[in-house]
C-alpha cells in the first residue's frame, strides 16, 4: 500500500501530472500541487536516490557529507551526529522535505509547518520499502520513468545474490553496530541479513541497549557481522573472556560491511544485500 496512490503507472518518457498524492510511512498522505523545485532532504538514504533519478540540481538542504555533484551547493541541514538545523531547513524555504521514520518528528513537524512544504517520510525497515519509496519520490519530483529504472536495478541485483543463496543453509550471525548494540528483524539491516540468508541469534527484537554478552556467548554464532562504523576488532573480541570461547572469534569469523551500503534506505540497498551475503556466504560467490 505505501506505493499506491492518485497517480498512473509510467510505461515511458511521459510528461508528469499534478497534483501528485502518495502515502508514506507518515501519518497523512503526501500531496504536492506542482513539481517541486526546492527540496530538502533530512536522510543519506533518499538524498542518494534524488541524485540517483537526476533531481540533484533542486536539493537545497542535506545532510551532512552530501553537498556534491548536483547537489554541491546544497545546505547541510543535518549534522553528522544526526542533528537537524530545522531553522536553516525552514530559512531555505522548500516546496518539498524528504524524511525517514528515524527523523525527529518534532523537527519534522516543525519544520513543515512554518515552511509551508509538503513532507514525505519515506518508509525504511526492507529493501521492499526502499523501492516503495523510490517510485513515491519519483512521482513526487516529477521523476517516475527513472525511478522505475532505478528499482528494476536493484531487483536484478537482488535477484543475482537470491539466485546464487539457492541451496545455501543460513548461518547464524551476531550483527554488531557498535557497543554489541544489535537490531531488530523489522529493520533494514535486519532485513538484510535476513535476506542474505542470516540468522540473527538475538532473536527478531532484542532489546535497544548493548547485547548481554554471557547471553551473545551462550547463542555461540558462527559469524560476527559488524558494520564499518561499530569499530569492533577481532583482536578485542579474543581479549574479551566473556567472547573468546564463542565460535565466531575462536574461527576468526569477524565480517564487516561498509555501513554507508547496509543502513542507508537508498539505491545501494542492494549492493549492501550483496556484501552481506558475500560475507556470510563466501563459497556461493566463487
Amino acid at each position: 500500500g505505501t506505493a499506491c496512490g492518485e497517480r498512473t503507472e509510467p510505461v515511458g518518457p511521459l510528461a508528469q501530472t499534478y497534483p501528485v498524492s502518495v502515502h508514506g510511512a507518515g501519518d497523512r498522505p503526501t500531496v504536492v500541487k506542482t513539481r517541486p523545485e526546492r527540496i530538502v532532504v533530512l536522510d543519506p538514504g533518499p538524498t542518494e536516490t534524488l541524485l540517483a533519478i537526476g533531481a540533484g540540481d533542486r536539493l537545497v538542504g542535506v545532510p551532512a557529507g552530501l553537498s556534491t555533484g548536483a547537489a554541491k551547493r546544497a545546505q547541510e541541514v543535518v549534522r553528522a551526529t544526526g542533528q537537524i538545523n530545522v531553522d536553516e531547513v525552514i530559512s531555505l524555504e522548500p516546496d518539498l522535505i524528504v524524511a525517514t521514520p528515524s527523523i525527529d518528528e518534532l523537527d519534522l513537524a516543525r519544520a513543515g509547518r512554518q515552511s509551508s512544504a509538503a513532507v514525505y517520510v519515506q518508509p525504511d525497515k526492507s529493501i521492499l520499502n526502499v523501492e516503495q519509496g523510490t517510485i513515491d519520490i519519483g512521482f513526487l519530483v516529477g521523476e517516475a520513468p527513472r525511478a522505475r529504472r532505478l528499482i528494476g536495478r536493484i531487483e536484478r541485483k537482488v535477484e543475482d545474490v537470491e539466485r546464487r543463496l539457492v541451496g545455501v543453509a543460513p548461518v547464524k550471525v551476531f550483527v554488531d553496530t557498535g557497543f554489541f548494540i544489535t537490531v531488530p528483524e523489522r529493520s533494514l539491516l535486519g532485513d538484510l541479513v535476513r535476506k542474505a540468508k542470516g540468522e540473527s541469534v538475538t532473536g527478531p527484537t532484542p532489546g535497544p541497549g548493548p547485547f548481554p554478552l554471557a547471553d551473545l556467548a551462550r547463542l555461540n554464532p558462527a559469524v560476527y557481522l559488524a558494520t564499518s562504523d561499530a569499530g569492533v576488532t577481532l583482536a578485542a573480541l579474543r581479549e574479551n573472556p566473556a567472547l573468546r570461547g564463542v565460535k565466531a572469534v575462536k574461527k576468526r569469523q569477524l565480517k564487516t560491511v561498509p555501513a554507508e551500503l547496509v543502513t542507508r534506505a537508498g539505491p545501494r540497498v542492494a549492493e549492501g544485500l550483496d556484501a552481506i551475503a558475500r560475507a556470510l556466504h563466501p563459497d556461493a560467490f566463487r
